[in-house]
Parts: C-alpha cells; sequence; structure tokens
C-alpha cells in the first residue's frame, strides 16, 4: 500500500514482515521466484551451523593442513561434530606432500588406533585423489577400496577443452572408488578461471552413479551454482 509516509524498520524481518511476505534471507535473493514463494510463505529453511554433524575433506599436517589428526578430532568434537573424515592430498599433489600407498596405509593405521581412544566422535579414512589429464586415478583400486571416504578432484591440465575434461571427470564419476568430487569448477574466485566443464551434465551423471558434488564453502571457490 503506498502512502506519503516513510516507515523505518529496525530489522529487516519487520520491513518483510509490512509486506505481507516470508523473511527472504539473503543467500536466496536471486530473482528466481523467491517473492512468490515468499508471498505463498513456502520458501525453504536454510541450512544451519546446528545442522552440520561433521566434516568430510579435511587435511592435516600429513599433507598441507597445519595440526595433527587428533587435534583435528578434537576441534571438531568441540564444535559438536560427529565425524570427520581425513582426506590429504594423494602423491601426485606433490606440491603439498601428498601421500602415496605407503605413507596413506601409515596413515590408516594411526587413525584406527585414535578411534579406539575417542567415544563421542567417529574419524573416518579417506584421501583426495587427483583425476589424471586422461582420467585415470592417482592410486590403485587396492587402497582406495579399503578407505571409508574417497574423494576425486582435478588439479591439473586445467586447460583441456570441454570435451576432454567431461570424459576425465566423467571417468572418475563412473569410478566405483569414488564417492566424491572435490570443487566441481576448479575455479579460484580472483586467482584462476574455472575448467571449461558442462556443469549440469556432470550433475546428471553424479544422480546416476548415485556420487556427490561438493559445495565448497571456500570464499575463493564457491563451485556450484542453483541448477
Amino acid at each position: 500500500m503506498a502512502t506519503d509516509r516513510l516507515e523505518k524498520f529496525a530489522i529487516e524481518e519487520e520491513f518483510y514482515r509490512r509486506l505481507g511476505l516470508q523473511y527472504i534471507p539473503p543467500e536466496l535473493r536471486e530473482a528466481q521466484g523467491e517473492v512468490e514463494r515468499a508471498e505463498q510463505g513456502t520458501l525453504p529453511r536454510l541450512v544451519e551451523l546446528a545442522d552440520i554433524k561433521g566434516d568430510l575433506h579435511m587435511h592435516t599436517d600429513w599433507s598441507d593442513g597445519h595440526n595433527s589428526i587428533e587435534e583435528m578430532a578434537a576441534a571438531a568434537k568441540d564444535l559438536g561434530y560427529q565425524y570427520i573424515a581425513i582426506t590429504e592430498h594423494s602423491g601426485g599433489r606433490g606440491i603439498a606432500h601428498g601421500l602415496d600407498e605407503e605413507r596413506l596405509r601409515k596413515q590408516v593405521a594411526e587413525i584406527k588406533a585414535l578411534n579406539e581412544r575417542f567415544d563421542s566422535i567417529h574419524v573416518l579414512t579417506g584421501i583426495e585423489v587427483d583425476i589424471r589429464a586422461d582420467g585415470s586415478l592417482d592410486l590403485p583400486h587396492e587402497i582406495m577400496s579399503e578407505l571409508d571416504i574417497v574423494i576425486a578432484a582435478v588439479h591439473s591440465a586445467m586447460s583441456q577443452s570441454e570435451e576432454k575434461m567431461a570424459k576425465r571427470v566423467l571417468s572418475a564419476i563412473e569410478n566405483p572408488d569414488v564417492d566424491i568430487i572435490a570443487h566441481p569448477s576448479c575455479r579460484l574466485l580472483g586467482e584462476r578461471e574455472p575448467v571449461a566443464i558442462d556443469l549440469e551434465a556432470i550433475s546428471r551423471a553424479a544422480v546416476k552413479n548415485n556420487k556427490v558434488l561438493e559445495i565448497n564453502a571456500m570464499p575463493a571457490r564457491l563451485d556450484l551454482n542453483d541448477i
């Protein structure tokens, strides 16, 4: 209702109530029908920190992280997490002190020993394995099949054509050892452009193969748009 009176609101929620709308969080203000949904009162509930029960992509001082597995587990416990997965880089990421098969087996043994001491949090074994330029993975099936979580990621040959990149990532998605595809666009905002990849096609393949595409909330990544 238009009036000549200037109304002031202390908080945004009051403004939306005055308009007869469900409050629209900033994350949903994308001109994709959210106003109509707010009129109907059918906006979805956003994920909150209290909803997060664990973290499945973590690096420790075994590779390019800064803290030990035990320190990471203790911090996760303080956050109220129920589980974490230790997913170091594989050996192909030499710059990140990636783990080869021998070091990975040693880490798995350490994690199993730590789990015997923990009672309120569980540490999952895992790896962030490189997807090579030809679509093969940087570790053999024998070791990956023993892990709780296998994340696959592109870290090299990022200038490949869209066709080659699609075949490369699809090969990883179709690999039975892989559970998650990390940072699918490979972009770093302000530093690196995204790779040439059809994310809708990759998403369809992930659904077909029951795989997860990572929603990477690192400010420099923010990979996935609404699809």
